[in-house]
């Protein structure tokens, strides 16, 4: 299933960034489409596979493991009521069954910790704490069509406490173990890194979401936080793995930009004012500046570096170790090339280029279609 679900996003990041420019459509359903539909549903399926692992216990049972498919008809619901097959309350509920799954989730991941042999990696409570953002945001969606008064305070509240809370802490959670696997490396750091540095995540999660809302002083203190967590993260990077981040080919440089696409969203947030009046309004965008960064400039990249890496293991994990490194080199052929071009559209927004996201659309295409080439050559 996880290779389908990463198919999957490849696909709703592709329509959810070239679309909205050649079809007239409500700005959020592309955006769900993109984070409902393809990126929540992938990062509760991968969460399922490594919540085990980091817990050292058996994986997830045959019913939770279909969270995944309850999260992907949520997205649907939500995608379909800003297309407009359905009324605009139906966002309550397609929020209710989110929460529903959430729920389960959290509830599954902490009986895992639990049930630990020993003491569970401090990776999965970075889990815990994106799920519990999640149904921040969802009880925030829930309450949109309820409370109309509220509406754009809401909406401001459900979407960054999203990305910089769900996403963003799913992402960095994961890539300060990924990172020197995919280096063939271990970073002795890493585990008590995770363990210190949650708490600082959770919270300039939660200011950029309030800051967002209500006072915007409170975006540039709980961006201060994410810059700690990330700085730390890098210097440890650039200490053990500086010969390979800027390597040719591999996964490695493409999550480097992943990481400085998302140092680049804080930047976004700080000068988004700026940022929104250089979108264009025929983007479907919604003048929401942030998202010309957060979508090609981070979540591109996190998604395609981390497929090159994992998905070779996930479609055959009985397979020799050599066969996986096969796979991975196949993936991450020129990944440095790639890495660039997600790094411009990270970037090239900050100065107000309008067509930014180009360069990222055209390296996700290019990952979409060495994906698809060797999923087919690896068809058993």
């Amino acid at each position: 299933m996880l290779i389908a679900l990463v198919a999957a996003t490849l696909v709703a990041l592709l329509v959810g960034q070239a679309l909205p420019r050649a079809v007239t459509a409500a700005p959020a359903m592309w955006a769900h489409i993109a984070l409902a539909v393809g990126v929540m549903t992938l990062i509760t399926a991968a969460m399922q596979h490594f919540v085990p692992v980091l817990a050292r216990t058996r994986g997830a049972g045959r019913w939770m493991g279909r969270l995944p498919m309850l999260m992907l008809v949520a997205g649907g619901l939500a995608v379909a009521t800003f297309s407009g097959a359905l009324d605009y309350g139906w966002i309550s509920g397609a929020a209710l069954l989110g929460l529903l799954a959430v729920t389960l989730m959290i509830a599954w991941m902490l009986g895992r910790a639990r049930g630990a042999l020993g003491r569970p990696h401090p990776g999965l409570y970075w889990y815990v704490a994106a799920m519990a953002c999640l149904a921040a945001g969802l009880l925030a969606a829930v309450a949109i069509p309820l409370l109309p008064q509220w509406h754009n305070e809401l909406r401001a509240f459900h979407l960054h406490i999203n990305l910089y809370g769900f996403v963003a802490i799913t992402a960095i959670g994961t890539l300060q173990v990924l990172m020197p696997t995919a280096a063939g490396l271990q970073d002795p750091s890493a585990a008590p890194r995770l363990r210190t540095d949650l708490k600082w995540a959770l919270i300039g999660a939660l200011l950029i979401a309030l800051g967002q809302t209500f006072l915007p002083a409170l975006t540039w203190l709980g961006a201060g936080f994410w810059v700690w967590v990330l700085g730390r993260m890098l210097l440890s990077w650039w200490r053990l793995l500086r010969s390979r981040l800027f390597a040719v080919h591999g996964s490695v440089p493409v999550l480097l930009a992943a990481t400085l696409g998302f140092a680049a969203t804080l930047a976004g947030l700080l000068i988004e004012p700026a940022l929104a009046r250089n979108v264009d309004p025929n983007s479907g965008l919604d003048g929401i500046g942030v998202l010309t960064l957060f979508l090609p400039g981070f979540l591109m990249p996190l998604v395609t570096g981390a497929a090159g890496q994992l998905a070779p293991v996930w479609l055959a994990p009985t397979r020799p170790v050599a066969h996986h490194r096969a796979g991975q080199a196949r993936l991450g052929r020129w990944g440095g090339a790639r890495a660039l071009m997600f790094l411009s559209a990270a970037l090239l927004p900050l100065f107000g280029y309008r067509c930014s996201g180009m360069p990222a659309l055209i390296a996700l295409f290019w990952f979409g279609a060495v994906f698809a080439v060797w999923l087919y050559r690896n068809d058993d």
